[in-house]
This record gives structure tokens, sequence and C-alpha cells, in this order.
């Protein structure tokens, strides 16, 4: 083969892989659009099912199972949301299924043992290296029971693990995968004093 049959083979190589990526970004970029507007519509669909949050404080109960609602088939515990952020999210019932949305991990708001596990995708919780200690956390179950945290601590880690989670006694513990390193942030919410 002469040497510039190789260039133009190289040639149309290399521009294959260029529109490969380019198609291959132009289809990400929708996905976090579409991810985006389904979490916006779970949330809001959420608030308009159930009564008008009225503000709540945890308290002790003999039975700590939070209510769950179904929305297209998926369950649903509560909506979790970061004021400052603008982050209104659906909170799914179940851990074993996988989401696009946080989970539900362990425990419940009314026994101040809540885990709630999530991402940094865009969409979900994408501004976690913004969070800072007393950023208000609000947490509205399907009864319309909103409590409201403040952020106490924040803690990175190779592993959230029960170990990792139960480091520190909060009310409320998000770990959040950090999509682009193998590390999560964990933070510690407490009801404001």
């Amino acid at each position: 083969m002469k040497s510039h049959d190789i260039r133009t083979v190289l040639i149309r190589i290399g521009v294959c892989l260029v529109l490969a990526a380019m198609i291959s970004l132009f289809f990400w970029q929708r996905g976090i659009r579409t991810a985006q507007s389904r979490a916006e519509y779970y949330a809001l669909t959420l608030r308009d099912a159930i009564p008008a949050p009225q503000g709540a404080v945890p308290e002790t109960r003999l039975d700590n199972t939070m209510p769950t609602l179904s929305v297209d088939g998926i369950d649903f515990v509560g909506i979790l949301e970061m004021p400052r952020y603008g982050s209104m999210l659906p909170v799914c019932g179940d851990w074993g299924r996988p989401s696009k949305y946080p989970r539900l991990f362990h425990g419940s708001v009314y026994d101040r043992t809540l885990q709630i596990g999530g991402s940094s995708q865009t969409g979900q919780l994408d501004f976690f290296k913004e969070i800072s200690v007393g950023d208000e956390v609000c947490f509205t179950d399907m009864a319309g029971n909103r409590y409201s945290y403040a952020v106490t601590d924040l803690r990175y880690v190779k592993n959230a693990d029960r170990d990792a989670l139960q480091s520190r006694s909060a009310s409320l513990t998000l770990f959040i995968k950090n999509e682009y390193a193998f590390e999560y942030l964990l933070v510690f919410c407490d009801t404001p004093n």
C-alpha cells in the first residue's frame, strides 16, 4: 500500500471517529435533559398528589414505615429539596431497583435514621461540590409532612458502606456517588436548633 492510500484511510477513520463522538455527545446531552425533566415531572406529580406540605418534627411511633406513592409503577417515599440549589427531587422507595433518582437506602424519617443515596449525575445531585455546612435540606413524606434539616458535616469517603454512613449520628444522611471519581460525599443533617 502506498503512503497516500494509508493516509486516506487514516483520515477517513479519523473523520468517522469524530462523527461518532459528536453523535455520542448529542445523545448523552439529550439523556441528561430527559433525566432532568423526568425528575421534575415526578417531583411535581408527587407534590400535586399529596396534601399541602406542613412543617413536622419526628416523633416516636409504633410503626416507622414510611408511606409510598406509586407513579408510573415506581414507588416513591418522598421529595428531597435543597432550596439553595433550586433542587426538588423525588426519592424512590426501593434501593434494589435501578433508578435515575435518589433512593431510600435505610431507615425512616420518623425515627431519625433516614439514609438516602444519590449520584452526581446532572439532574440529580450534580451540585454536590457546592454543598456546605448550614445548607437547608427538606424532606416531605407522602403524607405531606415536611421535615427541615441543616447540613452539619460533610465527609468524602471511598466507600459508602454501613460503617461510613453510621460513623456520625445524624437525623438524615445523604450519600452522593461522584460519577467522575471513585468517591462518595456523605452529607450529615440534623434538625436546626
